[in-house]
């Protein structure tokens, strides 16, 4: 993949060497030696023919010339653009790193697995329902950010037993896995408020979900039952009828979007 993409970049900054800076260069050094009469872009047409029909050593040496030059700014775009986003990487890192090291709270879970089960040695549909109350809670709250592969003192874990257990392992299947969740228990609708991203923590990855909160109630659902929940503290607490009536007239009905 990284081969075919440089190839590519290697490709384009040849193709933009030979069909824009040199018709370009040709152009402009024809208007000047014209005493920069009329208009410059009178002289694009024959600067693309003589690029066309000149194959001549000359031209074929100034043709390679122009074409390393498109390369070498091809590849220079390249290199910058990912120096961009392995800096914006770096500082997002450092932005979850502080995260963890405050611990859980309103705003923040953490959860050892999604769904293979440390004490049984296999996975665990319960543990499933539990993230994905966690998540109805922090929609229906303000939001917040909960990590998969962390346990409750804030140490990475990693994924490699939810990865083992998935018929499609890795980070694909996983994020995957948690849309279908999330589509399932809590509503199709509701994946467009989650953000899946993973990070590697002393070797290990992890899975952050940021969530953002929801304009409209939103219910677990779970064994043909409806469940509501909210965020108190650093826990998920579910509302019965009447709390959950209140609540929602108080925060979710006509909340901004």
């Amino acid at each position: 993949m990284k081969n075919q993409r440089f190839l590519a970049y290697i490709l384009i900054g040849l193709t933009f060497g030979l069909f824009v800076i040199q018709p370009l260069a040709i152009s402009l050094h024809m208007y000047d030696m014209q005493g920069d009469n009329g208009s410059w872009w009178e002289y694009l047409p024959p600067a693309y023919q003589q690029v066309a029909g000149s194959w001549d050593l000359d031209q074929a040496v100034i043709k390679l010339l122009f074409g390393l030059l498109g390369i070498a700014l091809s590849l220079m775009f390249m290199v910058r653009q990912k120096i961009f986003q392995l800096t914006i990487r770096r500082d997002r890192l450092e932005e979850i790193r502080e995260l963890i090291a405050a611990g859980e709270n309103q705003q923040v879970e953490f959860k050892s697995t999604l769904r293979w089960d440390l004490r049984q040695f296999k996975p665990n549909k319960a543990l499933e329902d539990v993230v994905a109350k966690t998540i109805a809670g922090f929609m229906n709250t303000r939001g917040g950010h909960l990590f998969i592969g962390i346990d409750d003192d804030g140490q990475a874990q990693g994924l490699h037993e939810d990865y083992a257990s998935l018929k499609k392992p890795g980070r694909d299947g996983f994020e995957q896995y948690i849309m279908q969740l999330i589509s399932t228990k809590l509503g199709t609708n509701y994946c467009a408020l989650i953000d899946v991203s993973f990070f590697q923590i002393e070797g290990l990855d992890v899975c952050h979900l940021e969530i953002k909160h929801a304009h409209s109630p939103v219910y677990l659902h779970q064994d043909d039952h409806s469940h509501f929940y909210i965020r108190t503290g650093n826990g998920t607490r579910e509302l019965d009828i009447p709390e959950a009536l209140n609540y929602i007239e108080e925060n979710l009905n006509g909340r901004s979007l």
